[in-house]
């Protein structure tokens, strides 16, 4: 794409995709978590990822209670679920 191209409305399309894209991944990740979880009748998972706002509003949206935490440099940032 040549620089005279780009736009506002190019620039905004292009990340609203990316960060679409990233969501849904990051929602399959914890459904899957979910439902291992499940599996081993847990009623919580935790996954090592410091999730998105939108996912995590998201998975509040479906029910769930979503706790984020920075981690430090040893055990890094995860993301815990409870239902």
């Amino acid at each position: 794409m040549e620089n005279k191209e780009i736009t506002a409305e190019w620039a905004r399309k292009t990340a609203e995709n990316i960060l679409g894209e990233k969501i849904e991944k990051e929602i399959n990740m914890c459904l899957d978590s979910i439902k291992n979880a499940v599996k081993l009748n847990n009623f919580s998972t935790t996954v090592t990822a410091y999730i998105n706002d939108l996912t995590k509003q998201e998975l509040e949206k479906r029910g769930f209670k979503v706790t984020k935490y920075t981690g430090d440099q040893r055990d890094g940032s995860y993301s815990s679920i409870t239902w």
